[in-house]
């Protein structure tokens, strides 16, 4: 009996020593739980929520990588960047041109554009995927809405799956339709769809154990067709009408507009413009001269902010338009007829997507070089009109940009203006490769004298 009670009293003291070794572990865990009544706006860098983190706002980052182990009450934002998401967000992650990562929860929608989607967690709301592709190993509760890609679902999806075209591969569960305008559907020897499969122009690859509601096609083509390859003479673009190309580039230049917008280390005037290269009018004669105006303040502030890093960039620019021009607009005008099929081109490949990127913001930095280098010619040459006085190059951009969107403003002149403007923007940046090749000057000797004078 009195071995009975020592085991007894022996087991006590023992459990009793482990809850209490335990206990402060368990109240500095709780303790070391963070909680963030705020948003969080981060301009660039590397951002990381801690696994003990919960944030009671939404969260954004431009141009960087954030990855989430807490928890997030609101939504996720990204510009040009990654995002991987290893806990939970209550909210939607929207990102434009990266790479996003679902290991975690997302309770709202995951809205993609331009970059690749991987989730092996689970969405409660829609994919959207634009320009992009998407792999689907975990759940989704929504539906998936894919722009130009590939897509393959290998876990569930709750809804419909719709594209505009691409390779749609499935060897999981779809609970909807799959709804495809052009391209090819594969199910592998798992696939179950439980509704429809519909192609507007393309095929479907069915394995024999795969399941499906029913299948319509369009029009039925040959993988040969849907390689571009049909007739045997290099690539087709058949059935690729205007509306094609035109959603291409309206999803290339979309993401442009978001991630610009977004970006909150911009001034608020030009986040809540579309992008300054494109004329998007207002309603009315007021609303031509306020986005007139707006304009001229844009361009002049990237003038002068451009000058005041490269002023012999600038200069070089200015002096390619005066000495040669038609270097210039023949350069110019090759580069804005070859611009646009090129970023279709690449978007089409899927694989040179992260390549448009490239040729956007190289486009934007010819522009806005080459047009600081034509403003401050032009402002140079009115002032050296009427003055003798030396040129401020500040002042001589001013009242170029002045003078330049001022023309702009009158109509039908003014877009004619505009486009000749860029022309030569763009053709000044590539004769001088962004200014780096400057005017070769000959030197000015002074006469020499003859000693027998």
């Amino acid at each position: 009996m009195t071995k009975k009670r020592s085991v007894t009293a022996v087991l006590f003291i023992t459990i009793l020593v482990l809850i209490l070794g335990l206990l402060p572990m368990g109240l500095a865990g709780a303790a070391n739980d963070v909680v963030i009544n705020e948003d969080i706006n981060m301009a660039a860098g590397s951002l990381e929520i801690p696994r003990s983190t919960t944030v009671n706002g939404d969260v954004t980052l431009n141009l960087g990588e954030l990855t989430i182990y807490g928890v997030i009450i609101g939504n996720v934002n990204s510009n040009i960047g990654q995002v991987n998401v290893m806990g939970d967000v209550n909210g939607n992650v929207e990102a434009n041109m990266g790479q996003v990562v679902i290991s975690g929860n997302v309770g709202g929608d995951v809205i993609a554009r331009m970059g690749e989607v991987i989730v092996d967690g689970s969405i409660g709301g829609n994919l959207i995927v634009d320009l992009g592709t998407a792999r689907v190993d975990g759940t989704v509760g929504g539906t998936i809405d894919s722009g130009f890609g590939e897509l393959r679902i290998n876990g569930a999806v709750a809804g419909d799956v719709r594209s505009k075209g691409g390779d749609v591969i499935i060897t999981g569960i779809v609970e909807g339709d799959v709804i495809l305008e052009q391209g090819l559907v594969e199910l592998g020897p798992e696939a179950v769809v439980s509704g429809q499969i519909y192609i507007g122009r393309g095929l479907v690859k069915k394995a024999d154990t795969a399941l499906v509601g029913s299948v319509e096609i369009g029009e039925e083509l040959s993988i040969a067709d849907l390689d571009g390859e049909g007739n045997g003479s290099g690539y087709s673009f058949e059935g690729i009408d205007g509306s094609f190309v035109k959603n291409i580039v309206e999803r290339v230049v979309s993401p442009f507009d978001h991630a610009v917008r977004d970006i909150r280390i911009m001034p608020r005037l030009i986040r809540t413009r579309e992008w300054p290269f494109f004329s998007h009018p207002f309603m009315g004669i007021y609303g031509n001269a306020a986005r007139g105006i707006i304009n001229m303040l844009i361009m002049f502030a990237l003038a002068i902010l451009t000058y005041t890093l490269f002023p012999a960039h600038v200069k070089a620019a200015g002096n390619a338009v005066s000495s040669k021009p038609g270097f210039v607009i023949g350069w110019g005008f090759l580069a804005a007829i070859l611009a646009i099929p090129l970023m279709v081109l690449l978007a089409i490949t899927i694989i040179g997507i992260p390549l448009v990127l490239v040729e956007i913001i190289a486009l934007a930095a010819a522009v806005i070089l080459g047009f600081a280098g034509i403003a401050n010619l032009i402002g140079g040459k009115v002032v050296k009109t009427i003055s003798a006085k030396t040129v401020n190059p500040l002042g001589a951009i001013a009242i170029g940009t002045l003078i330049i969107g001022l023309i702009r403003m009158i109509p039908y002149a003014g877009i004619l203006v505009s486009l000749v403007v860029y022309t030569l923007a763009i053709g000044a940046v590539l004769v001088t490769r962004f200014g780096t090749i400057r005017p070769v000057t000959a030197e000015v000797l002074p006469p020499v004298k003859d000693n027998g004078e």
